[in-house]
């Protein structure tokens, strides 16, 4: 399962609210999320959840001692994840849809579906939580991938939690709820949909501990933790191809120069210093210069052998100028 479906069922399992209007602000952010109203106002709530049929029937059960009045109806179709309906009888749906303060009259005396977010329904602070706690089940998505901690690969996806409304209102009113909390977002829009979303790694972190999804702000941490490992890692390991690339380049280098001055003058034209350590550099072709420099007699510092295979580079290059020249 994915990370988002892993957090937002742990918060399905979550302990219930303890109060009415905390129950009733839940319930609103689920069906303001995830529900089809019907034209006669008939509440299908749809999710992947399937625990969610337990609260949604707890929340109910906590509102109107009604909660064996919901059924579950599961949907699978081919190629598609599985869904499941969580469908209210007529008789209540109107009422809950009226307490949640999603249906209300308009001044025409005509009911009407409310585009943002009642302050009645979240009068309190504890009902701002239920509510984010209900949004998030309902429309929370992330693209946030938990890799196995043996994967060296580098991960390069981001850290993005996104909360999808149908209108632009809603989304606005939610997003300036966050706020309420120190959780800044942003609002895009996406065809018909306006998209509330966040990308840094720690609000998102933020978010999953306001809704109760402990384990998974655990997980998120640990995440953290190795791809900061891994990323050092890598870039020790690029680090060290790149050293080894350079090393390999310039002993290549130095053989070739050695080789093209053994070739035209012979290497008796180099002074003793340099003679000897072209012949090492040949017997040794992969050696690094700290093991050159313990190799040669008397031994020298890495700079001083350095030194020495720059000299020969540069009298293989006059060399070779000179050559050309005549």
């Amino acid at each position: 399962m994915s990370f988002s479906y892993d957090a937002k069922a742990e918060v399905a399992n979550t302990e219930l609210p303890e109060t009415d209007h905390c129950a009733r602000a839940e319930l609103g952010g689920l069906i303001r999320t995830c529900a089809k109203i019907a034209e006669d106002y008939t509440i299908t709530i749809v999710t992947e959840i399937e625990d969610l049929f337990k609260r949604v029937c707890g929340l109910i059960e906590l509102l109107y001692q009604q909660g064996n009045m919901l059924t579950l109806e599961r949907c699978e179709r081919p190629n598609h994840a599985i869904r499941f309906n969580i469908i209210f009888p007529k008789v209540l749906s109107e009422q809950v849809l009226r307490d949640c303060y999603i249906l209300r009259e308009n001044y025409a005396g005509n009911l009407e579906i409310a585009n943002g977010v009642s302050r009645h329904l979240i009068e309190n602070d504890c009902c701002e939580r239920e509510f984010i706690k209900g949004v998030f089940m309902g429309c929370a998505s992330a693209n946030i991938v938990i890799k196995d901690i043996n994967n060296l690969k580098k991960h390069t996806g981001g850290y993005h939690l996104e909360f999808v409304f149908s209108n632009h209102t809603l989304a606005g009113d939610f997003s300036h709820i966050l706020s309420q909390y120190d959780i800044y977002s942003k609002i895009m829009q996406r065809k018909k949909l306006t998209v509330v979303y966040i990308k840094e790694a720690e609000v998102v972190s933020d978010v999953l501990a306001l809704v109760g999804a402990t384990n998974a702000v655990l997980t998120l941490q640990n995440e953290f933790a190795v791809r900061e490992v891994r990323n050092k890692l890598n870039r020790q390991l690029n680090c060290m191809n790149s050293n080894l690339e350079k090393m390999v380049n310039a002993s290549l280098k130095q053989i070739a120069a050695i080789e093209y001055i053994s070739d035209t003058v012979g290497l008796e034209a180099l002074p003793d210093n340099l003679y000897e350590l072209c012949v090492l550099r040949l017997a040794n072709p992969e050696e690094t210069l700290d093991n050159l420099a313990k190799l040669m007699n008397p031994p020298l510092t890495k700079s001083g052998i350095n030194h020495r295979l720059r000299k020969i580079v540069k009298f293989a290059d006059e060399l070779k100028k000179k050559n050309e020249e005549e």
